[in-house]
């Protein structure tokens, strides 16, 4: 997919307001990488297309209203992408303290009030149920479905992109937990695959 196409599928599927905010989301990650690593380098040039619209496409994964958490959410990616599409709340968690202040940064300068930026681990979260939990790019599916076990209920989605190995990754974990896992290939790479778990427990 180019980057024509994918900022295209951001228009028709939200409007040009909407690719104009990601448009300016993304200046800011690819100005702030020259700083710090928050994406790889062979993939600026792909922004729309590798990072931009990979994170769109989970919101119409999510299915549901309510808050949104995103967990070690590095460039804020997909959580800043969420916000900017929607106006439901977002948490972002993130360990590292230079991605926390380009996150806040990049919230006070996008206005965007429905964004809270949390300095941590997600295991230090109070306990609480988010309505859609999603994670890219961090650690294995079995080490996420523990370390959010008290910030889902029955009623949580996960949206985890999980790229090619997925399926295994659900083989591996359905002999602990229990719950729906479904899987849907990525639009940005076919045989890339986005994990979705609804009602899962021990």
């Amino acid at each position: 997919m180019t980057e024509e196409e994918a900022r295209a599928w951001v228009v028709s599927h939200f409007d040009e307001a909407a690719a104009l905010r990601l448009d300016r989301f993304g200046s800011l990650v690819i100005q702030e990488n020259a700083r710090q690593n928050l994406i790889a380098p062979a993939t600026v040039a792909q922004i729309w297309s590798r990072h931009l619209l990979d994170s769109a496409q989970l919101l119409l994964l999510a299915d549901r209203t309510g808050e949104w958490l995103d967990v070690g959410t590095g460039a804020g990616l997909p959580g800043m992408v969420i916000a900017l599409l929607s106006d439901r709340p977002v948490t972002l968690i993130e360990p590292r303290l230079r991605r926390v202040e380009f996150l806040t940064a990049a919230r006070d300068e996008l206005g965007l009030g429905n964004v809270c930026v949390v300095k941590g681990r997600v295991e230090s979260l109070p306990s609480r149920a988010f309505s859609v939990i999603s994670a890219r790019a961090v650690a294995s599916l079995e080490d996420l479905l523990g370390m959010t076990r008290h910030l889902r209920d029955a009623q949580t989605r996960l949206v985890l992109p999980r790229g090619r190995g997925a399926a295994d990754e659900i083989d591996l974990v359905r002999s602990r937990w229990q719950g729906m896992f479904h899987v849907e290939h990525s639009l940005t790479d076919a045989e890339s695959l986005i994990v979705l778990a609804d009602g899962v427990s021990v």
